[in-house]
């Protein structure tokens, strides 16, 4: 479908480059091509004080402050220190995160992100803020504007990764548990902010931290994170922000459409305007995209004048007022109500569960494309290229909680075999001391069986995803 690929590619680029070597491949029991997570846990009863291990600051213990700043300090401290010969390239960092913790090179990562505990300390201090404001001219550039230094938020949740695996593997928990915390918190934070792109940048921080709680559960003795995940936010991450200002982020750049309905335009000032919409999609001042010159867009314009003027018609409007705007001005209009029209359509469904939302989602993407291939003859409305993919989006939410969900399973498994003589549960209906929770992206129970003495544990591959969306952990007690 043509969407605006210039915009898409943006955002498909920045979350694959913060969740490389984060996305768990996983697969059907009968499939085992594709990686297995193994884990090996002890079993780990109900804290005696259930929410002592939290991984978010108490509202008691927040300080006045906004986050945001020192999340934008902790980056340039983290520029400023990763420079010399001894820096570390991407290339070692990206290989070191994605390097199982037994052949990671321990003393080599220890004496790299050493250099990095000023950058870790105002995460800590972030993370004990009470609010994050990011104050930057989102409202007067709208989706043009991008978020300073975002990409190098990827290279600071993977050392904040690295030095909770440290943590975790020399048996320093509790600090173990602030780093978490941190991560946690700059996830929330960064992604709730006023962009689609920072949203799927906090997932993917999110999705990280999910990483390192699974090192968490392997740990010898490590205590019981059942409640310190089930008090987390859900969603964890939330969406509104980045969906109103997506929804109105053209009219920044375009404040015409904001009175289109009031102030009639001439042809050349549409032709204007759709010359400066063409830019935003990425043309140049001359226009080498689909703005070809007035000529060929006037032609290709005038073959939509007869549906638009109908459409025009049908919704009440005068048919001696229709009639006597120009001809590039109905058609201005028509699109507009068009482009209103499938932004509610996409966004409404942003606000009710993934499992409920998905047929719809997937239903407005083929009415998206049928817009497409019926304004193939003429002129293809422009504002229709500024929605993004908000299905995608909405699976990578649900994806993320799925995560969060499965972990929750896990820790009730580690719960019920502590209280059960060190014995897994044959089944999760077994586990009744707590809720178990089920599958956000389908809305059914996680998988579970005994086989070979191991518990098998899966989230199943969704209807809308691949090997790699699915989640798959064989559990053994030590």
């Amino acid at each position: 479908m043509a969407r605006n690929v210039r915009r898409l590619m943006a955002v498909a680029a920045m979350a694959l480059a913060l969740c490389g070597g984060q996305a768990r491949a996983a697969d059907p029991p009968k499939t085992p091509t594709i990686r297995t997570i193994q884990l090996q846990v002890d079993p780990a009863p109900e804290p005696r004080f259930a929410l002592q291990y939290l991984l978010e600051t108490p509202y008691m213990e927040q300080r006045p402050g906004n986050a945001a700043l020192l999340y934008q300090t902790a980056i340039g401290q983290v520029l400023e220190a990763n420079q010399g010969e001894d820096a570390i390239d991407r290339d070692t960092l990206n290989h070191w995160y994605s390097s199982p913790p037994e052949t990671l090179p321990v003393e080599d990562v220890r004496a790299a992100i050493s250099r990095f505990r000023s950058a870790f300390r105002n995460l800590e201090t972030a993370a004990r803020c009470e609010r994050c404001t990011w104050e930057y001219p989102i409202r007067e550039e709208g989706f043009t504007y991008m978020m300073p230094q975002l990409g190098e938020y990827r290279t600071l949740s993977r050392l904040l990764c690295l030095k909770a695996r440290l943590e975790i593997r020399d048996g320093a928990l509790d600090q173990a548990l602030a780093t978490l915390r941190s991560g946690v918190s700059m996830a929330r934070d960064l992604g709730g902010g006023p962009s689609i792109i920072q949203h799927l940048v906090g997932v993917a921080v999110a999705a990280g931290m999910a990483r390192e709680i699974e090192g968490w559960v392997q740990a010898a003795d490590a205590p019981n994170l059942y409640w310190a995940l089930t008090v987390l936010p859900d969603p964890l991450i939330d969406i509104r922000a980045s969906i109103q200002m997506e929804s109105a982020g053209l009219y920044a750049k375009l404040p015409e459409l904001l009175t289109l309905e009031e102030k009639v335009l001439s042809n050349e000032q549409v032709l204007d305007l759709w010359r400066r919409a063409a830019m935003l999609l990425g043309d140049n001042e001359e226009g080498s995209g689909w703005w070809l010159g007035k000529t060929v867009m006037i032609a290709g314009a005038m073959k939509r004048y007869p549906q638009a003027k109908a459409r025009l018609l049908e919704q009440g409007h005068a048919t001696e007022r229709v009639e006597a705007w120009p001809a590039l001005y109905v058609i201005l209009l028509d699109q507009h109500q068009q482009f209103r029209a499938m932004r509610d359509r996409f966004f409404k469904w942003t606000h009710v569960p993934y499992t409920q939302a998905r047929s719809r989602l997937k239903q407005a993407d083929e009415e998206m494309s049928q817009l497409w291939r019926l304004d193939g003859d003429g002129l293809t409305n422009p504002f229709l290229t500024f929605l993004p993919a908000t299905q995608r989006i909405r699976f990578l939410d649900a994806r993320l909680a799925r995560d969060i969900a499965i972990l929750r399973c896990i820790e009730a498994i580690r719960m019920y075999a502590a209280d059960h003589g060190g014995k897994l549960p044959k089944s999760l209906a077994e586990i009744t001391a707590v809720p178990v929770p089920v599958d956000p992206l389908n809305e059914k129970a996680f998988h579970y069986e005994l086989t070979g003495g191991k518990a098998v544990l899966e989230g199943a591959i969704p209807p809308d995803g691949g090997p790699r969306d699915g989640l798959r952990y064989e559990i053994t007690l030590r």
